[in-house]
């Protein structure tokens, strides 16, 4: 049986705020995905037209690619709590992710300090 940080209680929780901010993800993707088609059949009369479209364009794969992202990692906190080896504990350092952190982001696989190691270390080597 693996190590157990969060009660079962708490898995529930993290559980309820995952499903809750996949759907959102899911409806967002949707709406992208629904005004891509629309501006593919829209008439760009002139060169600000095409430049404004292009704009929302690339907002729309940035925000699409952050989106898939953190689907991802709910997936793949939910198959774990499905699974029943989700513990609520940091990936990396084996310490226990605190409720706060996990109500702002239930998908979180890192403690605060391990996520801060891995943001610092991005930054160098950038």
């Amino acid at each position: 049986m693996p190590k157990r940080a969060l009660s079962k209680k708490h898995i529930e929780e993290v559980k309820t705020l995952l499903l809750e901010n996949k759907a959102k993800i899911e409806a967002t993707l949707n709406s992208i995905s629904n005004d891509h088609e629309s501006l593919s059949n829209m008439d760009l009369n002139d060169d600000a037209d095409f430049a404004a479209a292009s704009r929302d364009y690339s907002n729309d794969i940035h925000i699409k690619n952050q989106q898939m992202k953190e689907l991802t990692l709910i997936n793949h906190a939910l198959f774990k709590i499905e699974k029943g080896t989700y513990t609520g504990l940091c990936e990396m350092c084996d310490s226990e992710i605190t409720m706060k952190r996990l109500r702002v982001k239930p998908h979180a696989k890192y403690c605060i300090d391990c996520r801060s190691y891995i943001d610092k270390e991005k930054v160098s080597i950038a």
